[in-house]
């Protein structure tokens, strides 16, 4: 019901389920199999031994398919032959054969053709009434998402990590490895930051299979709106399960997300969970200094680490930014910040502090092993606007060969850089990153001044009625595909057709930690798959009656 008109298949998903099951196991009539009972797919590690030349782990991959009759699922197979002496039958399509099956209690245990000794050693797993079945593994809230939801998935993260670690690092130090030779005196090679790159997603991946326990994820089709849930679960006594935290004390209702903008690319708001925010920066910066390559001191680190630490300290609760495509412009976005202060005189020292920091860090060095040349500087007190005293900065970014297609790709997306204005007034940090930023500084203050826009955002509203709660959340998201699209568009060296759409839907995003774990609702509504639907056969016709 959710794709019916917007799936280009001329069927149902159903009828499409039933053809694969059908090709899968050679049974046009899918006889004896339990169609209204769930289905599920697996994968384990079986005992093995590993040497140095075969680091590969023993892997049994396989399906479980309800039967209302075992024999009748075998006999009124043509396909199908009798069981042998340990109670496995061979499935062939076109003479060649496709899959093993057993009798697996109310379900046939199949698997693929070469895997006849790991699926006799996995369905006597399965009958032995003392082994632990996932079921043992899960906590309530995880069993129940299982049992409920149409589609479920769940990776035990630290079995995987056992089991496939050591064969993951030994290929991205091989990668590296590979990167560094070709870094040593070859012309073309990749740049360094390619590789400091690699080393912060090495450290992210290395993060992730220590201290992630589990993830698991729900999908729930209704007829307009397709709901997903992601939890990811801690280890416990880790630094994620620290982070994965409810902080009790703070506002858990975001009270500036009228300040949202309809038909913004997107919006973001978050209520101060402090022990969340608080390592999430810290992890962010460590992630950040091993992308620099060492350009930052240890000092620097230290010293950033302890402004985001302070600063979350400073938030009195509830933060919301919009960024809105601005394509007469440069850059060709509009960013608007709030964010609700409780000590000011602290925040902005604590600003001061990180602006100098951009100038005296290695941060701005980072940019060069890309070819870029940048230049950050600061001015206080470079306006002001109903007795807000408003300070400045600017970003530039220039490739080192002004003739180069980076650089004009950069032109074209940036112009002369980034322009900041931001000032304080009535308890609130506001702002502003355009082109046009004088002109969003005085809007922004404006609002303030009027004590905030008087209800939210229609395109917001709608957003909170299909995720229910998100404006408690630790952060909520609305994203609009094809606004983001038309900004791209709009930058990028090729000629794309301008697209001409109507579009008032966004994909919803919310976040909540607690209980050393995060769950994310995600919900994406019909009408924004409609919409894109739409407004890409209209680029496609466009385009075609332009070729001709």
């Amino acid at each position: 019901q959710f794709l019916a008109g917007v799936s280009p298949m001329p069927m149902g998903v159903s009828m499409i389920v039933r053809m694969q099951l059908a090709n899968l196991l050679g049974s046009p009539q899918l006889n004896g199999l339990n169609t209204n009972s769930s289905f599920a797919v697996f994968g384990t590690a079986l005992p093995s031994e590993t040497t140095q030349t075969n680091t590969a782990p023993n892997i049994f991959v396989g399906i479980l398919a309800p039967v209302t009759d075992y024999k009748q699922f075998i006999e009124g197979n043509p396909n199908c032959a009798q069981a042998d002496d340990k109670g496995i039958s061979k499935i062939s399509i076109n003479g060649s054969p496709a899959m093993l099956a057993v009798k697996a209690g109310n379900y046939a245990l199949m698997s693929w053709p070469n895997d006849y000794d790991k699926l006799v050693t996995m369905v006597k797993a399965i009958s032995d009434t003392k082994a632990a079945g996932l079921s043992g593994i899960l906590d309530a809230a995880e069993a129940k998402q299982a049992e409920t939801e149409p589609v479920w998935a769940y990776g035990n993260v630290q079995q995987v990590s056992e089991t496939f670690g050591t064969l993951i690092s030994a290929k991205i130090e091989e990668i590296k490895m590979m990167m560094k030779n070709m870094q040593a005196g070859q012309p073309g090679a990749p740049p360094a930051s390619i590789q400091n790159i690699l080393n912060m997603y090495s450290g992210i991946l290395d993060v992730l299979m220590k201290e992630t326990k589990s993830v698991s994820i729900g999908i729930n089709p209704k007829p307009d709106v397709l709901n997903i849930t992601k939890t990811i679960s801690a280890v416990p006594g880790t630094d994620m399960a620290k982070m994965f935290t409810a902080d009790g004390s703070s506002q858990r209702d975001n009270t500036l997300l009228t300040y949202l903008e309809d038909g913004a690319m997107a919006n973001f708001g978050a209520t101060m969970n402090t022990p969340f925010w608080k390592m999430l920066n810290v992890r962010s910066i460590d992630l950040f200094a091993s992308m620099c390559g060492g350009s930052m001191s240890e000092e620097n680190i230290k010293e950033m680490k302890a402004l985001a630490t302070e600063a979350a300290d400073t938030v009195a609760g509830p933060v919301v930014y919009s960024i809105s495509s601005d394509n007469k412009n440069k850059p060709p976005f509009a960013l608007k910040y709030v964010i609700a202060v409780k000590d000011e005189k602290k925040f902005n020292q604590l600003i001061d502090k990180a602006m100098n920091l951009m100038t005296s860090s290695g941060i701005m060095d980072f940019y060069k092993s890309f070819g870029l040349e940048t230049s950050f500087s600061t001015k206080s007190s470079v306006d002001s606007y109903k007795d807000v005293s408003i300070n400045s900065a600017k970003l530039t970014m220039k490739a080192a060969d002004a003739n180069s297609p980076q650089a004009q790709m950069i032109t074209s997306m940036y112009g002369e850089g980034f322009d900041y204005r931001w000032g304080m007034t009535d308890g609130l940090f506001v702002c502003a990153v355009s082109g046009d930023v004088n002109s969003t500084m005085r809007e922004l203050i404006d609002q303030v001044k009027a004590g905030g826009p008087k209800q939210i955002g229609a395109e917001t509203k709608t957003a909170l009625s299909i995720l229910p709660g998100a404006n408690k959340a630790d952060f909520f998201v609305t994203f609009n595909v094809l606004r983001l699209f038309k900004m791209a568009t709009s930058i990028v060296p090729v000629p794309i057709p301008p697209m001409d759409f109507q579009t008032s839907s966004n994909i919803v995003i919310a976040g909540n930690a607690a209980d050393s774990r995060m769950v994310v609702n995600i919900a994406v509504p019909k009408q924004h798959l409609t919409e894109i639907m739409s407004a890409f056969m209209a680029m496609q016709q466009k385009s075609g009656v332009t070729n001709q």
